[in-house]
């Protein structure tokens, strides 16, 4: 056989080959949750996906059509469950601190407008020249890092964690 053991072979059960059992999302809605309406967003949940549709909302709201939840992005902001962080640092980013925060806060509006997913929860100053940018997915932080990256270069650094489910960006000029 070569290089490879014979125990290196994928099993053809699903996820198994790239590491993804048994990786559970906590906040994604139960079973027979189908059709809810997050109380505090007003974001929809139906064919498995949050979406924002105000007037829909409106309409449903109060109903026995949907059922009244709190979403998960929504419960992860509560609880403070970050799955992406992102930490700027350096001389550069102390002279431009309001400029690169706009910027962060623009790109994760934009975002939001296709994702209800996507959110910051917070953002902490450490300090004058460092900043904390907490987020509810790892996608949202790496995008944010990048953003960062393409404005003003300097060094990115980006670590997944084991399973993907939580990335540390790091951002420095």
């Amino acid at each position: 056989m070569g290089r490879y053991e014979d125990s290196k072979k994928w099993s053809g059960e699903k996820g198994k080959k790239f590491g993804h059992t048994g990786r559970v999302d906590p906040y994604q809605p139960e079973e027979g949750h189908e059709a809810s309406l997050c109380t505090s967003c007003n974001a929809l949940y139906q064919s498995k996906r949050w979406f924002v549709d105000e007037k829909l909302a409106r309409a449903l709201a109060g109903t026995d059509k949907v059922k009244e939840i709190i979403c998960p992005t929504c419960r992860k902001i509560k609880d403070k469950y970050a799955e992406g962080i992102l930490t700027l640092t350096g001389e550069f980013f102390k002279e431009r601190k309001e400029e690169i925060v706009t910027l962060l806060k623009n790109e994760a509006a934009r975002v939001g407008k296709r994702s209800v997913e996507d959110r910051i929860i917070q953002m902490t100053e450490e300090g004058k020249d460092k900043l904390v940018v907490e987020t509810t997915t790892e996608k949202l932080a790496q995008r944010l890092g990048k953003a960062v990256y393409r404005a003003y270069k300097g060094e990115l650094n980006i670590r997944w964690a084991e399973g993907n489910k939580f990335v540390r960006v790091n951002w420095s000029r």
